[in-house]
């Protein structure tokens, strides 16, 4: 709203323009009742379909009282120009342009061009029309376009609408189904409610139904529908069956006039399918269903309608081009995603993979052999796990007439689905060590798997390298120990020999579905931020075009830890929201999807319950890899009272990460923290962190971090001054804006305000794109109680005595109150203290009297 407003302040129209149900309207009322409250007069007009042939019908919706003298077109325009020449700011409104009737049209056009009247219009996001485009013209106009929905939308809807939030798959269905449109996916959200397709439990919104589609949503699908031609229906119905077809194949079937109507409706969207070729599929996703569900009922479905279908495999994908470009490239590429609509290439992803899914299972349900059943489990890794299919298949499946590599990859997902799915870690472990017993030619790497087991949960053992070492490669089995290794050096900030790993095992096919995670968290750890970041995007679009949801939550990730380290948190939400899209991922990746969560909330500092995770997850501080524990939200969401405080509670957080051998976990916090109220404790820990692994990235940042603890300020402006571009501007933007803050905690108004124009002078010179972190402190002092404020507010002009005496207490009650407040205060003078109170928000001290103002 504040954006078409601003337009409007300049004197310039404004065209909104969004689908149907995008909330166009709506926000068009709130523009108009916020200008009359200003004193503006705004002349609505409400146009509609069924009105659009019916004379002066907007003109009528204005409520005027028209006397047979304004009878014809200029009749009116002279009876509202003489409103308009009052006194006073004068607009017109007109909602749902395309469907206003000529005449009224021809008054606003007339009337425009006499008075230069402002125009607020909002129109369709359909392609050009020369009837309504012919009037818009005439007096310079801004565009405001309403995007469709994402997924934090979505999730906060939920929440409006229904009280409670939703887990994950409620909101990826949701967002799905609705192609991002408000208004439909306010009405699945109530029809899906009223039909118990979804459920209240334990404070959260669960699926009931694997279908959100219900007999209640019938009438809002119906009218999508309405106006359409017979044959643009039958179009449609013919569509639905055969599923995302190409475009040429259905000119030719279909008629080009007819999907170039119902493309113009927004009935139907083009995507990209394998070898670039485009696809044609029904939207929004939940008309395809109202109308597959219809069809599929019918007795008159003509079978040969689908004989040409046919759904590509995952691995009939070609891999799409590297590409070269660095950092502003990869933003560029991410900027052009954001705002589009990808519900339909959502629902193509995911009908691909629910049709390899059900692929898989029928090729066991022929054959209960391992192959077979290592194959639908492996699918289990990234794709949404069937936890009824996974239960069949690990109890029904013959594991001792399979090859040694298939029976480890059976035992080993068996172990991790305990692991994961069921929290039972000693069953895990037991599931390996019977694995080992029973083939002695699988100890080592069944005992590599205990290690990783070990390590997600409890830390890094002490024995790892005794566990994993360099063992020889005996057979395809062994390919997976690579990758243990790899992730066991990522854990503990060894980057350079994760790569190691990983080129050890080049070419192993059990190393595959994990190398490029281990590779591009390797270049994120190591400072190579812009690097993991291309990769990611490279590999991230692969994985969606070869449907694997394993490859693409995880390229997710790191893609989006790249962006939060460079303050560009639109674009990781955007990515990140693309994951959730999906669904929860499988049991493999699934502690990747819990972390994009909590990072998603970062910037806001909201409970992690509000994004679709569970309250009761058991979720802990400190995890392997960042966003694993909860210790990064816990910081943004605290408001400490002093810099030492949070200094403190930040340096325990990373003290136990690196307690556990989770250093890149520590190492990644250490730097959060420091950008948000930098302290000396973890700035210390941090370069022990990288001096120990002899690692150079973020040395300016740590030298600079220095020079603003000790508020050295000639120090601080050389250094600034001699500052070579690196990977850290934003990270040193953040440490400006804490180290001013910390500096209003400690008493020292006039250090933060010269260090606040040092970061205004370095943000201006080096260009800083990241939205700096809103991190809040508690108003200094307000962790005194209100005798402590009053005896810090004269603790800089009088003696102990003195106060003892103007308050009627002990002189040792005035020194404990003095120490308590030079304490939570982390002042280190009497003089300071005094200042700091003195200079606090009004509310602190409004209680206290203040004898230099007596």
């Amino acid at each position: 709203m504040k954006c078409v407003l601003d337009y409007v302040a300049k004197g310039l129209g404004v065209r909104i323009v969004g689908a149907p149900g995008s909330g166009r309207t709506s926000l068009l009322k709130r523009v108009v009742a916020k200008l009359e409250e200003d004193g503006a007069t705004v002349y609505t007009m409400f146009a509609a379909p069924a009105l659009a042939a019916v004379p002066f019908a907007g003109v009528l919706s204005l409520g005027l009282d028209l006397r047979s003298r304004t009878i014809g077109i200029l009749g009116i325009v002279d009876l509202l120009s003489v409103q308009m020449a009052r006194s006073g700011a004068h607009l017109i409104a007109i909602d749902d342009l395309e469907n206003l009737d000529r005449e009224s049209l021809a008054v606003v056009d007339v009337l425009r061009r006499r008075s230069n009247v402002p125009l607020i219009t909002t129109m369709n996001d359909r392609p050009f029309q020369p009837r309504t485009s012919g009037y818009l013209g005439s007096i310079p106009e801004a565009t405001v376009a309403l995007a469709p929905l994402e997924y934090d939308q979505i999730s906060k809807l939920i929440t409006e609408t229904l009280g409670h939030p939703a887990e994950v798959n409620v909101v990826a269905t949701v967002l799905t189904k609705s192609g991002g449109n408000l208004r439909l996916a306010v009405r699945i959200l109530q029809t899906s409610a009223l039909s118990g397709r979804i459920i209240l439990k334990d404070g959260q919104w669960c699926m009931n139904s694997p279908k959100l589609m219900n007999e209640h949503l019938n009438g809002t699908v119906e009218a999508l529908l309405q106006g359409l031609r017979p044959e643009e229906v039958r179009a449609l119905n013919k569509l639905s069956l055969l599923g995302p077809s190409p475009v040429d194949r259905l000119v030719a079937t279909v008629g080009e006039d007819i999907l170039d109507n119902l493309e113009y409706n927004g009935l139907i969207s083009v995507i990209q399918g394998p070898e670039e070729t485009l696809l044609a599929a029904v939207f929004p996703p939940i008309v395809d269903d109202y109308l597959r569900a219809h069809t599929l009922s019918s007795r008159r479905i003509l079978q040969s309608a689908v004989t040409d279908h046919v759904i590509a495999g995952p691995g009939d994908l070609p891999t799409p081009a590297a590409t070269d470009d660095m950092l502003s490239a990869s933003i560029s590429k991410v900027r052009g995603e954001m705002g589009s609509n990808h519900a339909a290439a959502t629902r193509y992803f995911q009908q691909r993979r629910d049709a390899f899914e059900e692929l898989c299972y029928q090729n066991w349900q022929r054959d209960r052999s391992l192959a077979n059943a290592v194959a639908i489990l492996k699918f289990y890794w990234g794709a949404p796990a069937n936890p009824h299919r996974i239960q069949e298949v690990l109890l029904q499946t013959d594991s001792d007439g399979g090859e040694l590599p298939e029976l480890f990859l059976f035992s080993m997902s068996l172990a991790w689905w305990q692991f994961s799915h069921e929290k039972n870690l000693p069953g895990a472990i037991g599931t390996m060590q019977a694995l080992s017993s029973k083939e002695p030619g699988l100890r080592h790497e069944a005992e590599g798997v205990i290690a990783l087991l070990h390590a997600s949960q409890s830390g890094i053992p002490g024995d790892r390298d005794e566990v994993i070492g360099d063992p020889p490669r005996r057979g395809p089995q062994s390919d997976i120990l690579p990758t243990i290794k790899g992730m066991l050096e990522l854990y503990e900030l060894n980057p350079q020999r994760a790569q190691s790993a990983m080129d050890s095992a080049e070419g192993a096919h059990g190393c595959q579905p994990f190398e490029s995670f281990i590779r591009g968290m390797a270049m994120l750890s190591s400072g190579r931020e812009e690097s993991a970041l291309v990769m990611a995007l490279e590999c991230r679009e692969r994985a969606l075009q070869n449907v694997d949801q394993l490859a693409f939550v995880s390229q997710s990730y790191i893609a989006a830890l790249s962006l939060l380290h460079h303050g560009l948190f639109d674009e990781a939400e955007y990515l990140m929201g693309r994951a959730f899209s999906l669904g929860k991922p499988g049991f493999i990746v699934e502690p990747l999807h819990v972390a994009m969560l909590r990072l998603s909330s970062l910037r806001d500092a909201v409970p992690a319950t509000s994004l679709g995770m569970s309250a009761g997850s058991n979720a802990v501080d400190i995890g392997a890899l960042p966003g694993f524990g909860t210790g990064l939200h816990d910081l943004a969401a605290s408001r400490p009272a002093s810099a030492k405080a949070f200094d403190e509670r930040a340096s325990r957080i990373i003290e136990k990460s690196l307690a556990r051998g989770y250093v890149y976990e520590a190492m990644h916090t250490g730097l959060f923290a420091l950008g948000l109220l930098p302290g000396p404790r973890v700035r210390g820990l941090l370069q022990k962190i990288l001096e120990d692994r002899s690692m150079t990235a973020h040395h300016q940042l740590l030298t600079i971090a220095d020079a603003a603890i000790a508020m050295d300020l000639p120090r601080l402006r050389h250094l600034l001054d001699t500052y070579v571009l690196d990977g850290d501007t934003f990270q040193v933007s953040m440490l400006l804006r804490g180290a001013e803050q910390r500096c209003q905690l400690s008493g020292e108004p006039a250090v933060a305000s010269q260090i606040r124009r040092a970061a205004k002078d370095f943000v201006a010179r080096f260009g800083v794109v990241g939205t700096l972190f809103d991190f809040r402190s508690e108003p200094p002092g307000s962790s005194l109680t209100m005798r402590e404020i009053e005896v810090a507010l004269v603790a800089g002009q009088q003696s102990n005595q003195d106060i003892a005496e103007q308050f009627g207490i002990s002189i040792r009650t005035v020194e404990s109150h003095i120490s308590n407040a030079l304490r939570k205060t982390d002042t280190t003078t009497r003089k300071q203290l005094a200042d700091l109170i003195r200079n606090a928000p009004k509310p602190l001290t409004s209680g206290a009297s203040d004898p230099s103002q007596v």
